[in-house]
């Protein structure tokens, strides 16, 4: 289905917004100079994103949306916060390689760290960021429930929240800021997530 002439110019300001994060930081984060970079006048964009915590909460489910479809094209299998079925450990080897290397785009991992920034002293950034991790939490939750679904509700909350802290710990030290990225690394991060989501070390 083609996509209609508001969608179009929705992506469009969103694609200047997320270039304006990687290349120019959460200093030049204000509405005119996502409005500015779109080629835009500041009533347009409002007129999508009436507020920047409006515009960033976009951003952020787009990228999560973005994330979704490749990893579920590499993984084969839905990622959906209430999909079903168990859950292999070849399958959670296939999510797990992919999803470190979704981690491995340094433009990615500028734009979230400048939004982080941005949240730190933007209250309203700070819950566009909440909602973000919420719905990220919502279908890592969903995969961890197929593999160990014994787990009670707390118990299930706590490792999703272990699990999203390793890979976006992880995303941090393992790009070309920190130069933290090896092999070794990458093997032990999978393991330690497969030993979270299916309750036993896997083999070495």
């Amino acid at each position: 289905m083609t996509e209609s002439k508001g969608a179009l110019r929705k992506a469009a300001l969103l694609d200047a917004a997320e270039e304006v994060l990687v290349t120019k930081g959460n200093a030049n984060a204000a509405m005119r100079d996502f409005a500015a970079a779109a080629g835009v006048r500041i009533g347009h964009l409002q007129h999508y994103f009436p507020t920047r915590s409006d515009l960033i909460r976009a951003v952020l489910e787009r990228a999560l949306e973005r994330s979704l479809r490749r990893l579920e094209e590499t993984a084969g299998f839905d990622l959906g916060s209430d999909a079903s079925g168990t859950l292999s450990r070849d399958d959670s080897g296939r999510l797990l390689t992919a999803l470190l290397l979704e981690h491995s785009e340094l433009a990615d991992v500028r734009m979230h760290l400048e939004i982080w920034a941005l949240a730190a002293s933007d209250d309203q950034a700070a819950g566009a960021l909440r909602s973000f991790y919420h719905q990220y939490a919502a279908h890592v939750q969903g995969v961890v429930r197929r593999g160990r679904p014994e787990l009670s509700e707390p118990s299930l909350r706590g490792v999703v929240a272990a699990i999203v802290s390793l890979f976006e710990g992880a995303a941090v030290t393992r790009s070309d800021i920190a130069g933290l990225r090896t092999e070794q690394g990458d093997h032990a991060i999978i393991r330690t997530a497969q030993w979270l989501i299916h309750g036993q070390e896997t083999a070495q």
